[in-house]
């Protein structure tokens, strides 16, 4: 599929505030009617769906592969990433000598999941696997030396970073010296130099011309053991009853990083996570298990299951100072281990939604009264003492979408020094801006991706951090960036039906990159009005465009909102433009669907 280029505006300003833009097309507006008309003929399916597939610039000859993506389609050569052979042959060579292997890994779901699938593997080979997840609040993040050591001193031979290691230049210089072979894998942005290793394998080196720059870690790791299992069935590494360890029965760990790290879906990366989802509802992986059973997860899971179910509980363990619960659950085989493990994070995650909701409210109220003193605030820059640091990547995703601008929130603490998370908005690189900060030494450490980063900085140079980042910004927004929703096409509430609902699930699933698809219903009257919730903060709706009978809806957390306000204040505001998306209801087995509103537009 191609590039966007064709766009226009729907709505100037919503009862939200925000403009409704048509969903960039490759193609001009008349030309992707036609090819859309011609998909929806070619594959017997909704028009606004095929519209929506079109304005990516899909084929009719593409959608066959692009509804059910095969791995070997998919897989690129191992090779084509710079250092991957010589990588795969070392650990190979780990294999056939059973050389015990090192993993030290992040903290996140992406590093627990690159660890487990390099345990996963390799054991099975016969290759002793010993792993380190590093405690986020005495380690920090990345490798240190002292945990290589600790690595080494346990027998290992090859030691491999994952989801970490490219910023890594001094520990991983030190460890050189103390005659450690080293393998970097990872995925975050470098910078001109690499760090001292036997092998660096990222696809986002500045000299990779792989293509793979938008795979998460355990992506890149899962290619290289695609490596890995070629070259040991070349050299005849098998398992003792001559078979290979089966990749295929990893995807689900493969699928839950590519989800909760916000990768683009395109690509293997989609392949990843359509086929990753057939083998989780297989339920083969013991503590994915177990975690799905603590979130009572009883129907076939989706990207929503392993965004918002699986991985802030994975997560919660780093945040809250128990760093390996994540990969110990992951890489468990036995039952009861792992339904206590599953418990344990359970009980975090809950803690750490009471510390969040505390954190995200001091820092509601930093920028509320910032943006009272400049409205024109490009980037938001927040920063306090005793903030807890397990939460405020959370807490900065959250400040970036109430306020629709890039934001960073720092936790200081009493020595003078601060670590910070930021998320970006589309436009603003921040894991670029932070490499620049660092190189001009106003960070200690930091990095990331576009959309997400983290840094770490000595208190007095805040405001020259702050000065630096508004700098960017302003070269690049105008003014600050506006809540802008993309409709994908207008439909009726007689076209919403379950069909429609199993057709989104085709040609899903959806994610960074290839966002679910919105569509905007017109003339459309807002009955049957009930407000519900424990603080009455959701809305309940029925929606009626004379198509079809009315269809339910829900606004969640609409309370306090300006829309909510707005529908507060006038219930019945006349025919009005109707955005969200649509949700299959399947409760004790029914076909029905309701809407899911995300804004609300008087009719022109």
């Amino acid at each position: 599929m191609h590039e966007n280029s064709h766009q226009s505006l729907l709505v100037e300003s919503s009862l939200s505030g925000a403009a409704w833009q048509q969903l960039a097309s490759v193609y001009p507006l008349a030309e992707t009617e036609r090819r859309a008309e011609g998909l929806a003929v070619a594959a017997d399916m909704p028009l606004a769906l095929a519209y929506y597939l079109a304005a990516h610039g899909m084929e009719r000859y593409e959608i066959e592969h692009f509804i059910s993506p095969r791995l070997r389609d998919s897989l690129p050569d191992p090779h084509i990433m710079q250092d991957a052979e010589r990588a795969i042959t070392l650990i190979c060579n780990a294999i056939e000598a059973k050389q015990p292997i090192g993993i030290f890994g992040d903290y996140d779901v992406d590093g627990a999941c690159s660890a487990a699938l390099f345990r996963a593997v390799l054991a099975p080979l016969g290759c002793p696997v010993y792993c380190h997840i590093p405690d986020r609040f005495s380690e920090g993040y990345g490798p240190n030396i002292t945990a290589l050591e600790g690595l080494k001193a346990q027998g290992a031979e090859l030691i491999l970073t994952v989801d970490c290691g490219i910023t890594a230049h001094q520990p991983l210089e030190a460890a050189a010296e103390a005659g450690m072979n080293i393998i970097v894998v990872d995925h975050h942005k470098a910078g001109p130099s690499l760090p001292q290793a036997q092998a660096v394998v990222n696809p986002n080196r500045l000299d990779d011309d792989s293509g793979l720059g938008h795979l998460c870690a355990a992506g890149v790791c899962f290619v290289v053991l695609a490596g890995v299992i070629r070259q040991c069935r070349a050299r005849a590494l098998t398992l003792p009853n001559g078979n290979m360890p089966d990749l295929l029965s990893v995807l689900d760990l493969v699928a839950l990083a590519t989800i909760c790290d916000i990768v683009p879906l395109k690509g293997i990366n989609r392949t990843f996570v359509k086929q990753g989802l057939k083998v989780l509802a297989q339920r083969q992986n013991t503590g994915l298990r177990a975690l799905m059973d603590i979130a009572r997860l009883d129907r076939r899971p989706t990207p929503h299951t392993l965004g918002f179910l699986l991985g802030p509980r994975l997560n919660a363990g780093g945040r809250l100072g128990q760093s390996d619960l994540g990969l110990q659950l992951l890489s468990s085989a036995d039952d009861d281990l792992a339904n206590a493990i599953a418990q344990q994070l359970d009980e975090l995650n809950m803690q750490r939604r009471i510390t969040e909701k505390e954190v995200q409210q001091q820092a509601e109220e930093m920028a509320l009264a910032k943006l009272a003193k400049n409205p024109g605030l490009t980037v938001l820059v927040l920063a306090s003492e005793g903030w807890h640091e397990g939460v405020i990547g959370i807490v900065a995703g959250r400040i970036k979408d109430r306020f629709n601008r890039p934001s960073i929130v720092i936790s200081l603490d009493e020595a003078g020094t601060g670590k910070g998370s930021g998320r970006s908005v589309k436009g603003f690189s921040l894991g670029d801006a932070i490499m620049a900060a660092r190189q001009q030494d106003i960070l200690v450490s930091g990095g990331g991706h576009d959309m997400a980063a983290g840094l770490g900085l000595e208190a007095h140079k805040l405001p020259e951090l702050e000065a630096f980042m508004l700098a960017r910004a302003n070269s690049i927004f105008a003014e600050p960036p506006r809540k802008t929703f993309l409709a994908a096409h207008h439909v009726s509430v007689a076209g919403l039906d379950f069909a429609f609902s199993e057709w989104l699930e085709k040609i899903g699933p959806f994610g960074s990159g290839f966002a679910e698809p919105r569509f905007y219903i017109t003339h459309c009257r807002l009955t049957r009005h009930h407000w519900m919730g424990a603080e009455k903060q959701h809305l309940s709706v029925s929606l009626d465009d004379g198509t079809a009978p009315a269809l339910r809806a829900v606004a969640f957390n609409l309370a306090g909102t300006d829309l909510g306000k707005a529908i507060q204040d006038n219930p019945d505001p006349g025919p009005v433009m109707v955005l969200g998306t649509l949700r299959a209801d399947t409760y004790r087995g029914g076909k029905n669907v309701q809407f899911m509103i995300e804004d609300i537009a008087l009719n022109p």
